[in-house]
């Protein structure tokens, strides 16, 4: 995957500033819960500028981020020391070839960041990745755009702006191919009062619960459930976020 999140990584925390990540924690923990797990170890994988990892840490567990953007992963590291997070190891890493030093208890990738692999063959490779870091019993627990969602966001412009920033965001779906588009250009002001100007083109690709099932099975993994979002319902034709939870079996 070519990295994106580098013009973006000056703006994301303004852009998600109202997004209640304890929340998206505390249901992760509702899951660890429901079956019975007690994790040590964590590894928030796509985990961006920390705001997902941090919860983690407040929590008393041992976590690792791992995301592929080095912009992204430079912010989480400030943000970590400011915080006092001084335990927080960050990693480069693409979550295909994801390598870790030791095996885990835990593995999360959150916000829809499994849909930015580029193929089913990156999601099988992804997922043979992630079975090897993990301890047996583990737990890969992931949430994903569903395709309905994905396939449903309208061909739009839409314009945000914010203090010493503003961004346009063009959206746009390929049917064909079954990705989802968004083009952003932003414009950030800089110290001396001149304004940058960026571009990225970010792709999810509108995986089916299929293409998801047979990457973990394929892998390894026993599949425990599928989630509507944020509940312990299964999803319907019409859910937008499906949370995925995957074990690796003990032999």
């Amino acid at each position: 995957m070519v990295p994106v999140y580098e013009g973006m990584a000056k703006i994301y925390d303004t852009l998600m500033q109202d997004v209640n990540y304890d929340h998206w924690v505390d249901y992760i923990e509702e899951i660890l819960s429901k079956f019975d797990t007690s994790p040590k170890t964590v590894v928030d994988l796509a985990c961006g500028t920390g705001n997902t990892t941090f919860p983690f840490a407040a929590r008393g567990y041992q976590v690792t981020g791992v995301d592929l953007s080095d912009s992204m992963l430079e912010r989480a590291r400030v943000k970590a020391a400011k915080q006092g997070y001084s335990d927080i190891q960050f990693l480069q890493q693409d979550m295909r070839e994801l390598n870790l030093p030791t095996a885990v208890d835990l593995v999360t990738c959150l916000y829809d960041s499994i849909n930015y692999l580029p193929s089913t063959a990156a999601l099988a490779q992804t997922a043979r990745q992630v079975f090897s870091a993990l301890t047996p019993g583990g737990l890969f627990i992931f949430d994903a755009n569903s395709a309905y969602k994905l396939s449903s966001i309208p061909d739009t412009t839409a314009f945000f702006e914010h203090e010493d920033m503003c961004l346009v965001w063009e959206n746009r779906y390929d049917a064909e191919t079954r990705v989802w588009e968004a083009r952003f250009t932003g414009f950030l002001q800089q110290d001396d009062g001149l304004w940058e100007r960026f571009k990225e083109v970010h792709r999810e690709t509108a995986f089916t619960s299929e293409e998801y099932s047979d990457s973990l099975t394929k892998a390894g993994f026993e599949i425990l459930a599928e989630y509507t979002a944020f509940s312990f319902s299964p999803p319907a034709t019409d859910t937008s976020r499906i949370y995925y939870v995957a074990r690796r079996p003990i032999p």
